[in-house]
């Protein structure tokens, strides 16, 4: 009786240790590749000279057809025609001028079921000052999608540090 309990507690263990291996095998652990990281970080440039040369064309054609940007006030602008409204009121609000400039740096993207999340620090800086000044400094909270037109943002929500954090 003794040696059968055995051989069921070790049969037992050896079927739950094969279930196991076999489920961590067929796990698809989302990963991403040189050329997605290579292929998201052009996307970051393209919104930072999009938004510094008021090219709303190249801005707006980031981002997935219901695309997001959430604002420094909170307020959501979804779309292709939300989002061209935003960068419309923005040249208006600036009058046009185009000395801002966006430096973005320490890139982290993590891997999801549906393509990735980042984020990634910014500053923005007056160049028509000497030497130029810095207006703002914070981070953009990002979700990334790979789409049949390549990868794309999905949603990104901007975060604006407080003045006298930023240095």
């Amino acid at each position: 009786m003794r040696r059968r309990t055995v051989s069921m507690t070790l049969g037992l263990v050896l079927t739950v240790t094969a279930m196991a291996w076999a489920y961590a095998r067929d796990a698809k652990v989302p990963t991403l590749s040189p050329q997605d990281y290579a292929e998201i970080e052009h996307l970051t440039a393209r919104l930072n000279q999009g938004a510094d040369w008021h090219d709303s064309d190249m801005w707006v054609s980031v981002f997935t057809p219901d695309g997001v940007w959430t604002g420094t006030d909170g307020r959501a602008y979804v779309g292709r025609a939300g989002l061209t409204e935003y960068r419309r009121s923005r040249r208006a609000e600036l009058g046009g001028r185009s000395d801002l400039r966006h430096w973005t740096n320490s890139l982290v993207l993590t891997p999801t079921a549906d393509g990735a999340t980042g984020r990634l620090y910014y500053m923005m800086m007056n160049v028509s000052t000497s030497p130029p000044t810095a207006v703002s400094a914070g981070h953009y909270e990002d979700v990334f999608a790979k789409t049949a037109d390549g990868w794309r943002v999905k949603r990104r929500t901007i975060r604006v540090y407080p003045k006298d954090t930023a240095q």
